[in-house]
């Protein structure tokens, strides 16, 4: 696996676009140490962060396992990730511990010293911020404790291992799909990124520029605002879509966002412009609100992966780590910091054509059916839907 690289800008400029927005350029390595440098700072003083406790380390008798969330404002990782990898994980004999940062890096670092100070086995980490995580790989080692990077990457050769989906290859299915839904890439286009120094966000954001590179140079497109939002927020979403679609003369065609919550507050401006259904929004996780939006002809798409198989993998993972036992399998990823043992996901397109199939296989663990589905006329819904809300 190459390394992702990802070169932008917290506002998209004119200069590199033709855009209407300003900014500077940022390497990736620039940009995700503004975002972790409180974070990094500390890393360097983790010594003197207080005693562990008595991290049990692989193959010591311990059966505890941590797992450490960047947020539960994500309904997937409190409604499919985190019960998964913990009955996973259970079905061995292995009790989680779980804490959730809030999009915070100051807190998960406490989240992290905390978990290492029970006695755990291995930590599975989603980190908030992948050079901010670097410094947690460090602390976890330093304990004998082996780490699994979980759904975002980490520069650091110490891991144990890495799970997720391929992120930028998620940017360039959303690219793909606009392609399709526009007949071709031209015209003004909006990326709404995620949280700023989140791995997913970074990747995501990179395989949008890869797959738009053509169309970019050749003036086709031209990227009128990209941002990213702290917490992935929608109602920072919603502000960057309503700015830019002013500062555009509503002359966009395409907005490109990393997740449905973003996607939902980019839909809300553009609702309120005449132009939802007109213009093509892209989302990831395929929640119910965006399952309702793609009914509604409101979103086009969203990348969803297997949450609750890539749960019960990662908690696989972790007791193998947990057990002193090597679990590399031929995949590696390289981020720049040494290639670490990579177990890719596969994720699938979520459309009009088969959003019922997915509302049935995760009603109601994940998405509701009657939020998906519910006060739509029949008219308007596809195939097979009026049954999952009677």
């Amino acid at each position: 696996m190459g390394k992702h690289l990802f070169t932008t800008t917290q506002d998209t400029t004119a200069t590199r676009y033709g855009g209407v927005g300003t900014g500077t350029m940022l390497g990736r390595r620039g940009f995700l140490g503004l975002s972790a440098a409180a974070a990094l700072g500390a890393g360097g003083l983790l010594a003197g962060c207080g005693q562990l406790g008595s991290a049990a380390g692989p193959g010591n008798g311990s059966k505890k396992l941590g797992f450490a969330l960047s947020t539960f404002t994500v309904p997937r990782y409190v409604k499919v990730d985190l019960p998964n990898f913990t009955n996973a994980a259970s079905a061995q004999g292995y009790e989680v511990i779980s804490q959730q940062a809030d999009s915070n890096v100051d807190k998960q670092l406490e989240n992290v010293t905390n978990l290492l100070s029970q006695n755990i086995a291995a930590l599975c980490l989603m980190a908030v911020d992948a050079e901010a995580g670097v410094a947690l790989v460090r602390k976890a080692k330093a304990a004998n404790v082996p780490i699994l990077a979980y759904n975002q990457a980490i520069p650091s050769k110490d891991l144990g291992g890495y799970v997720s989906r391929d992120n930028v290859q998620a940017g360039r299915d959303m690219v793909a799909a606009a392609d399709k839904f526009l007949g071709g890439l031209n015209g003004n286009f909006i990326i709404c990124s995620g949280q700023p120094g989140d791995q997913v966000a970074v990747d995501i954001t990179q395989g949008y520029m890869e797959a738009l590179k053509p169309a970019l140079d050749s003036g086709k497109v031209k990227i009128v605002s990209q941002k990213f939002h702290a917490g992935w927020d929608p109602e920072s979403a919603r502000k960057q879509v309503e700015d830019s679609l002013t500062a555009a003369h509503n002359d966009v065609v395409a907005v490109l966002c990393n997740n449905d919550g973003l996607a939902g507050g980019a839909i809300q401006s553009l609702r309120a412009q005449g132009l939802a259904t007109k213009a093509f929004v892209s989302g990831l996780d395929a929640t119910s609100e965006a399952c309702r939006a793609i009914v509604l002809g409101e979103q086009q798409m969203s990348v969803f992966t297997p949450y609750d198989q890539m749960g019960r993998r990662a908690a696989e993972l972790s007791v193998k780590l947990a057990k002193g036992e090597n679990i590399a399998e031929g995949k590696t990823y390289d981020l720049g910091g040494g290639q670490v043992p990579w177990f890719p996901m596969d994720s699938r397109i979520i459309t009009k054509e088969n959003v019922v199939e997915h509302v049935k296989q995760y009603s109601p663990a994940y998405v509701d059916a009657k939020v998906a589905f519910g006060n739509i006329p029949a008219s308007q819904l596809p195939p097979g839907a009026a049954e999952l809300v009677k």
